[in-house]
């Protein structure tokens, strides 16, 4: 043990007397220390048994994956639309919880989600997503009874009970499985499952189901407000959870949460492509027309002017004013597409309807991409409002961004409308060159020739067109979605309640509590039960400690009875210690008292009388305890006519109410009759005078009074004592006790009272007094050791143990004599 220096001398850190202080607590209190948190812990498991659990379901994607079925020269050719675009995750967030997205989700899982399922237990009532004896199919329902509950109770195979609570009136229904059933309230299909025909009727019948049919709105509500999506920083991966009592329906709704999400990034994307493919097809149209009218014109042509085959000249003129005409038409179509997209962009036009015809001549340059980042960024812009405010931020950024491009684009589209005129200027200027050049051609040869150009432009156009069409159905092939799953759907947990941890607050609070129940007990309700904690709580004299015996308060004078028991040393000994209380003078007058009845002061005080008288010295007892007197009883007599109340009445003299007992040198002054009154006799000037008298008359008096802690009779006759004997129990005595008995010492100054412990328990060291059927606890008085050793009172200690003792009591009950 560790130890610590203390005037040059060493001094245990925990002394001998903290580890008993420690022990006694733990003794004491160990079943509460257990039982408390074991208590707190079978509360916590009925708690959280009750709670609903909340489990949370999890998944994975990958924004803007780079797989591709097909991807040269098609998607990422110039020739061809770049579908890649950056992809904002934040504005990814708000479009997997928008409300259009998940309402899609639910309508797709209407018939799995729009009821719920319970079985309704004593304690508790259970959600269930899979095998219920019944499914509730919905035809109609008014708008009040979404959220309702609706009990079922299984009647046999074929038929139901249905009863609901609508305006504070319960209705009950009989139904049969599988035939719809019509109110005016709503009108089900309750059908049978599986399930149901795997079950005895007689387990179904003995149980009580519950379902609640669900809106859309309510279903939507509750995926997006346990939906939680979380970005890792530095990745493209969208982590996703959701929260649901039913781990597998959150399962579910996230599996279709991915489809639909992965089918409306392709969406636009397909929607664009198509367009551009009906913008061709229209284009072919127009000119496979204009092929037919050109074909009709040059076969009229020939049959008017009766022309069969004209050999040409100059072709390599001719050749090259087809040429310049072909390059003519291509820049005019040029300019419908740009007259098509400065429309869209001036007229602002909702940002599904684009023009696709520029990306069939415009193949690389800023056009291209700036057509391709304001349809993107118009897309966007439309799923953000669907979810934001029109003052977010990231709307306002993307509307400038949006105005800025359109900016850009006009001024564009000017400079290439000018660009265009010019080339067609420049084209027009050679043609008629070349025409000039060709005006002595024949006039039949140059119609031909006209209307051959014609011919051959449209050709090239028609060739041009099909081959743009076939790229673009190759490039709607390797169109994939920019999302990728790389987790599939699955349980990862309970995510509410943390039972383990509730449970381990239940037992931590019991734990406290119990600590808190100690701590009071100690300090409020700890009883003392050896001198040692006496000795710790008092600075009064401790001069006796009695053992505990049992029927000690029926008990005779034991002392007497058994000279040789450790309780009769334990009186010697507290005889002997009075006589070391003051060497000066010998005490001859004891006043006995305690805080409250049963503490044993009536039985110290005759046993000590008995031993003082056991000394040769003539000695008496007073009883004083006038509310309640036992001493009569204690010396086997009945109660008295004669006492000192009627001494005190004036009804006989002092020498009347004196008894001789049945022990040598041992006198006895009964209370008598007692009186209505009895602390006005205790007052009187008479009680005083036989005070008095005893004192002058005998050498030790013995004086047993009420308890002090009750009345004051004690406090009073205190005055006209040499010393006060305080009688403690360890059944009661307690701290406050003993602050009561210091508190009397302090307050009325009086150095003359004395502390003595009875009842004190030795559980190894026992005795029978079997002559007359009790047992005595043995023990060796107060704690000062075994043997002769002289104690610290300068009394000796008990003796060994004595047993088999048959004492001798006359049968007959005595009566005190008349003298």
């Amino acid at each position: 043990m560790s130890k610590i220096s203390l005037q040059g001398k060493t001094a245990p850190i925990l002394s001998l007397s903290d580890l008993n202080f420690i022990r006694r607590i733990i003794v004491k209190n160990w079943w509460i220390l257990i039982l408390l948190p074991l208590i707190a812990y079978v509360l916590g498991y009925l708690y959280t048994y009750r709670l609903t659990i909340v489990h949370k379901a999890s998944t994975e994607f990958l924004i803007q994956s780079d797989d591709m079925y097909y991807k040269n020269n098609l998607v990422t050719d110039a020739n061809f639309v770049n579908y890649s675009t950056y992809i904002d995750n934040s504005n990814e967030q708000r479009i997997i919880q928008s409300y259009d997205l998940i309402s899609e989700v639910v309508t797709q899982l209407k018939a799995k989600l729009e009821v719920s399922y319970f079985i309704v237990g004593k304690v508790k009532t259970i959600e269930q997503f899979n095998g219920m004896p019944f499914l509730v199919e919905v035809s109609s329902m008014g708008p009040n009874f979404y959220e309702l509950p609706f009990f079922l109770k299984i009647i046999n195979s074929d038929k139901y009970e249905l009863s609901y609570i609508v305006n504070n009136e319960t209705k009950k229904i009989i139904g049969f499985f599988n035939k719809t059933l019509v109110t005016t309230d709503f009108i089900f299909n309750i059908h049978a499952s599986d399930y149901n025909k795997q079950f005895q009727n007689n387990t179904l019948q003995n149980m009580l189901y519950k379902f609640q049919i669900h809106s859309n709105e309510k279903l939507i509500s509750d995926i997006r407000s346990n939906l939680i999506i979380e970005n890792p920083e530095y990745t493209q991966i969208l982590k996703i959870s959701l929260k649901d009592i039913l781990w597998e329906r959150a399962v579910l709704v996230l599996d279709t949460l991915y489809n639909v999400y992965s089918r409306s990034k392709l969406k636009s994307k397909l929607e664009l492509n198509d367009r551009t493919l009906d913008f061709i097809d229209k284009q072919l149209s127009d000119i496979t027309s204009s092929l037919r009218t050109i074909e009709d014109t040059l076969q009229n042509f020939k049959t008017k002017q009766s022309i069969i085959d004209l050999e040409w000249e100059k072709n390599d003129l001719f050749s090259k004013i087809a040429d310049y005409d072909k390059m003519k038409s291509e820049v005019q179509l040029e300019l419908r597409a740009l007259k098509d997209l400065e429309y869209y962009i001036i007229q602002d036009k909702d940002p599904s309807f684009l023009p696709p015809s520029m990306y069939v001549f415009e193949k690389t340059g800023f056009m291209n991409r700036a057509v391709s980042e304001l349809y993107e960024k118009q897309i966007e812009l439309s799923r953000l409002t669907g979810n934001s405010t029109t003052d977010n931020p990231s709307v306002i950024d993307l509307k400038a961004t949006i105005k800025s491009t359109k900016q850009n684009l006009l001024t564009y589209i000017v400079n290439a409308r000018n660009a265009a005129f010019q080339r067609i200027q420049n084209i027009e200027m050679e043609v008629n060159a070349y025409t000039y050049n060709a005006k002595h051609i024949p006039t039949k040869q140059r119609g031909i020739v006209d209307i051959q150009r014609k011919s051959k432009v449209s050709e090239d156009l028609y060739n041009f067109l099909l081959e743009k069409k076939a790229s673009t159905k190759i490039a709607k092939a390797s169109i994939v979605p920019e999302v990728k799953l790389i987790e599939s759907p699955r349980y990862v947990g309970v995510d509410s309640p943390n039972i383990p941890a509730i449970e381990k607050q239940f037992v931590t609070t019991g734990f406290f509590i119990a600590i808190l129940i100690v701590i009071m007990r100690f300090v409020f309700f700890t009883k003392i039960e050896s001198v040692e904690q006496l000795k710790e709580v008092s600075l009064l004299p401790l001069i006796g400690g009695l053992p505990k015996i049992k029927n000690q308060e029926t008990e005779g004078i034991v002392t007497n009875e058994i000279p040789n028991s450790k309780i009769s040393e334990a009186f010697r000994n507290l005889r002997t210690n009075l006589k070391y209380i003051n060497v000066e003078s010998e005490l001859k007058t004891i006043l006995v008292t305690s805080h409250a009845p049963g503490e044993g002061k009536t039985f110290t005080s005759v046993n000590l009388a008995n031993i003082l008288a056991k000394t040769g010295k003539k000695t008496i007892i007073l009883e004083l305890d006038l509310h309640k007197p036992r001493v009569f009883q204690r010396f086997g007599y009945n109660a008295p006519e004669k006492g000192i109340t009627t001494y005190i009445n004036g009804q006989h003299d002092i020498n009347e109410i004196i008894i001789q007992s049945q022990i040598d040198n041992l006198f006895c002054m009964l209370a008598g009759p007692i009186p209505p009154n009895p602390s006005e006799y205790i007052l009187s000037e008479k009680m005083h005078e036989l005070i008095l008298f005893v004192k002058k008359n005998y050498e030790f008096v013995v004086i047993d009074t009420p308890p002090a802690g009750i009345l004051s009779d004690s406090l009073y006759l205190m005055q006209f004592v040499d010393t006060t004997i305080f009688v403690l129990n360890t059944k009661s005595a307690t701290k406050r006790v003993v602050n009561f008995v210091n508190q009397i010492a302090e307050t009325n100054k009086i150095s003359t009272i004395n502390l003595v412990l009875n009842e004190i328990r030795r559980a190894s060291q026992r005795y029978y007094y079997k002559g007359y059927g009790y047992s005595y606890g043995y023990g060796y008085g107060y704690g000062y050791g075994y043997g002769n050793g002289y104690n610290n009172y300068g009394g000796y200690g008990g003796y060994g143990g004595y047993g088999g003792y048959r004492g001798y009591r006359n049968s007959e009950t005595p009566k005190p004599p008349n003298t």
